[in-house]
């Protein structure tokens, strides 16, 4: 079992054998690799490890994961079987994110109610 919360790890978390749900928000350089320093982490490359639920959380607003972004991981995704789904949001970058002018509490509460129901639903 494994819990975490935030975009690119969260994915990386999902590649782990044993977690069963993983929630990604807002996930940056999934699509493109980077990651830290890293510029290419080849996270998507690995995206058939996954064996758990993966619920991905995006803001359509969010400069970091454009829409061509999205496709990309969403394409990856389905062409390997994994179970998931992606939740996008009428929201910027870090909407979740109780403090300054990107925060969108309506978005917040929608987005933690879908992950509190995937958790509910694997971890019953």
């Amino acid at each position: 079992m494994g819990f975490c919360i935030g975009g690119h790890l969260s994915f990386r978390t999902a590649l782990q054998p044993d977690v069963r749900a993983t929630v990604c928000y807002y996930g940056t350089g999934i699509h493109d690799g980077k990651l830290g320093r890293d510029a290419d982490a080849g996270s998507l490359a690995r995206v058939k490890e996954i064996r758990g639920e993966l619920l991905m959380v995006f803001g359509t607003k969010d400069p970091h994961v454009p829409d061509a972004g999205r496709a990309t991981i969403d394409q990856a995704l389905r062409q390997s079987g994994v179970r998931y789904s992606t939740k996008l949001y009428p929201a910027e970058h870090a909407f979740m994110r109780d403090e300054g002018a990107r925060f969108d509490p309506e978005a917040t509460d929608q987005a933690f109610a879908e992950m509190i129901a995937l958790f509910r639903r694997v971890f019953a």
